[in-house]
């Protein structure tokens, strides 16, 4: 098990990212396929009630992240998840966790992509050919990968640039579509199955993940044991009252939302004219592109800091030397990603990444009272109150959650998991042999 002592901060990596740009990332990657996708789906589970499921799945969210924070203002180095885990659990356990939190990255980039060539073809009908499809999505993937390995400072840059592109528009959405909202419309009827709610709030879920990238980052952000809690409290505050209002304009000016399959579009539309579903498409365009570029940096550090922590080939540990960037575990992870967008769908794609998101963040929430309970533990620069409590509650109802999963999800993530694991028990012998002295 590894020791609880403060950890060394890896100079090899440039400090590149502030709060603000962090904060900038993390929305980033949270605002994108989920919030144009899901408000119907969770329409038709439980009607007029999903408001209220996007304002209940936002204070649960809240409460994980919260833990995230605490966790994360106690350490300087990258890995997030992984590295908590190996440090309350041993290797064995954080190479798990890294992988299944490795698997989801490629998830969203891959569900994303998909999404980001359904909307695109609103734009360009071409896209709906097979050629055109595999073109563009793998110009994207490479693109983002160029991106990576030129800098953090390039690649934040980016990041901060389609926050602000996705966000204005947005916001421009749920401001003038408030004007449209027909109050008798908000109107709910009786309660829905507990089923049905409990299913809405797990795939409302999908629409707030993000908020754990910064935390996989840390080595790569100054002063992260304060920038860390900043960038993840006012991320989660912020998509969670974005969303509510979203869901509010698409209730209120969709009377058949739950039947829409781009309810966005559709409910500008309704408002504004035919023209607000071309708007609508381009920016889902933009949001789906940005989140594919900060999901896949995320992804790649991880990698990083596995090889670093001596869990996976030592090779996606290395830095480039002019660039300071992990190009080999960047290039990896690029093709990884671009390999499973183009064998996978969306909705797939999406429950493969539920369940290894949600079984991290189980793990993950575990790991603050153990920290809190080691007395050579690295001092916490955010206290959460009453966090062992936050703590086991947030594990509950992961592990509640993962309760309604598909027994397929679930064996194809196990499966998933044993080959990580195969790969991190040849690591570790490969790893013994050469340390081991020849006679």
């Amino acid at each position: 098990m590894l020791s609880v002592q403060p950890l060394k901060a890896d100079n090899r990596l440039i400090r590149g990212i502030g709060p603000w740009a962090l904060t900038a990332f993390t929305i980033n990657v949270t605002v994108g396929a989920g919030i144009f996708g899901l408000p119907a789906r969770i329409q038709a589970l439980v009607g007029n009630y999903s408001v209220l499921v996007i304002i209940i799945c936002g204070l649960l969210i809240s409460l994980v992240a919260l833990c995230f924070a605490e966790i994360g203002s106690r350490f300087d180095r990258s890995g997030g998840p992984q590295l908590y885990a190996s440090i309350a659990f041993g290797p064995a356990a954080g190479f798990t966790v890294g992988w299944l939190l490795w698997i989801s990255r490629l998830g969203t980039c891959a569900a994303v992509s998909n999404l980001l060539a359904d909307y695109g073809t609103v734009l360009w009908p071409q896209l709906v050919e097979p050629i055109a499809r595999t073109s563009i999505i793998s110009v994207v993937m490479l693109a983002y990968a160029w991106v990576n390995i030129r800098g953090i400072r390039q690649t934040a840059g980016v990041s901060t640039a389609f926050t602000v592109f996705k966000l204005i528009p947005l916001l421009i959405f749920a401001t003038i579509g408030l004007f449209f909202v027909e109050p008798q419309s908000l109107h709910v009827a009786s309660l829905p199955p507990a089923k049905d709610i409990s299913s809405a709030i797990l795939l409302a879920a999908f629409a707030f993940f993000g908020f754990d990238a910064p935390t996989v980052m840390a080595g790569e952000v100054r002063n992260s044991p304060r920038s860390l809690p900043f960038a993840i409290l006012l991320s989660v505050s912020t998509v969670t009252v974005l969303y509510t209002f979203i869901q509010i304009v698409c209730v209120g000016t969709l009377p058949d939302l739950a039947a829409s399959e781009r309810p966005l579009a559709d409910a500008a539309t309704a408002f504004v004219g035919s023209w607000g579903a071309i708007a609508i498409a381009l920016m889902a365009v933009i949001a789906c592109a940005g989140v594919i570029g900060a999901s896949m940096t995320a992804a790649t550090r991880l990698l990083f800091a596995m090889a670093d922590h001596g869990q996976l080939p030592v090779a996606l540990a290395q830095v480039h030397s002019r660039f300071r960037t992990p190009v080999l575990a960047i290039l990896v992870t690029a093709a990884a990603a671009l390999v499973l967008a183009l064998s996978g769908s969306f909705i797939y794609l999406v429950k493969l990444t539920l369940i290894a998101r949600i079984s991290v963040y189980a793990v993950t929430c575990t790991v603050l009272p153990i920290l809190r309970r080691r007395g050579n533990a690295p001092k916490a620069a955010f206290k959460l109150p009453a966090g062992e409590a936050a703590a086991y509650a947030s594990a509950i109802l992961c592990a509640l959650s993962l309760a309604g999963s598909s027994m397929r999800g679930v064996v194809e993530v196990a499966f998933a998991v044993v080959a990580g694991l195969a790969v991190f028990g040849a690591t570790q012998f490969t790893r013994r042999a050469l340390a081991t002295p020849t006679i």
